[in-house]
């Protein structure tokens, strides 16, 4: 068990009454006016208080509505038990013929101080959690675990304006409509009223790449031809983790993949008539990316070379192999 954290944790206490069981909430914020939920705020004497909600956000208890409590009180780390302290247990059940704990218990957490929260408090409200501005919805989605990387466009729509957000999901998954409506509840709390969400996936730049190798005498070309498309696969260096928006592809990258190939001698970056180098968008014509040294992208593509002979339209890279054996 991890250590708790006082700050994130809520009060073990729920309540029931006439209309339903109660729940506590960090806030009522989010709270429809149906919903029987409250918070607690328990202050440093011990004395807990219980805030309701005003049948806006939050339901308020009806007058004279008779509320039980249901809690539990622990007293920090004190309350975590030493090994073999449990011998006796109160059951109903039959066939129990020995209790211990041969472990010591732990996580228990001493309440946070007055002086911890004096110094602490400050420090909370750093932390944006709204959303205004197209960069706030790029920082909230990148929250989310699956989400490696997101930008945000804010259009005109036709009446309103509506903030569409990009996302590069990790691991290359796509945004599909299961994970946009996960994303899309997740963006909920920090969306900010009178604008709407909406998600969408990254534009793909496909290379098409073509280099001339030498290979060192003594190695098999084919095998370091079989070497350098291993390491420019989707699984290495074209792995989709490791490229996001508006992120180049330098040649100097490529170059120096390829002559960290065991029996690779040097590689040819050279353009010009007649040469099979390139460097460039796949189904484009050159735009000077050889010359240049790079592949620019735009800040909702990312760069793709899949490789894959079944769809080129996904990226290719070639090797022009010469020397060896």
């Amino acid at each position: 068990m991890s250590a708790t954290q006082p700050p994130a944790t809520l009060l073990a206490i729920t309540l029931t009454s006439p209309a339903g069981l109660w729940r506590p909430v960090p806030d009522l914020l989010g709270s429809n006016r149906f919903q029987t939920e409250f918070v607690a705020e328990l202050e440093q004497d011990g004395r807990l208080y219980l805030r309701f909600g005003d049948d806006r956000n939050g339901r308020a208890p009806a007058s004279a509505e008779p509320l039980v409590a249901h809690y539990r009180v622990g007293c920090g780390t004190i309350g975590n038990s030493g090994a073999d302290a449990l011998a006796h247990i109160v059951t109903v059940e039959s066939g129990v013929g020995q209790v211990r704990n041969p472990l010591p218990a732990r996580g228990g957490s001493e309440p946070e101080s007055s002086a911890a929260i004096r110094q602490y408090a400050p420090q909370a409200f750093r932390r944006q959690e709204r959303a205004v501005i197209p960069a706030d919805y790029a920082v909230m989605a990148e929250r989310h675990p699956d989400v490696q990387r997101a930008v945000a466009t804010r259009r005109w729509t036709g009446s309103w304006y509506t903030i569409f957000v990009t996302v590069d999901r990790r691991g290359g998954l796509p945004v599909d409509a299961g994970f946009e409506t996960d994303l899309r509840i997740f963006l909920e709390r920090y969306r900010m009223a009178g604008q709407d969400i909406e998600i969408d996936g990254p534009i793909y730049v496909a290379l098409d790449l073509a280099f001339i190798v030498c290979v060192e005498p003594g190695y098999f070309a084919a095998n370091v031809k079989a070497a350098l498309l291993e390491r420019f696969s989707p699984r290495n260096f074209f792995h989709p983790d490791n490229f996001t928006f508006g992120q180049p592809l330098y040649l100097s990258q490529i170059v120096a993949a390829v002559m960290a190939i065991p029996g690779v001698r040097w590689i040819d970056t050279a353009g010009g008539p007649g040469k099979p180098t390139r460097f460039q968008r796949w189904g484009q014509a050159p735009r000077g990316e050889l010359a240049k040294g790079q592949i620019d992208v735009g800040r909702r593509e990312i760069i793709r070379c899949d490789t894959d002979p079944n769809r080129p339209e996904h990226g290719r890279i070639e090797f022009i192999m010469e020397g060896g054996q």
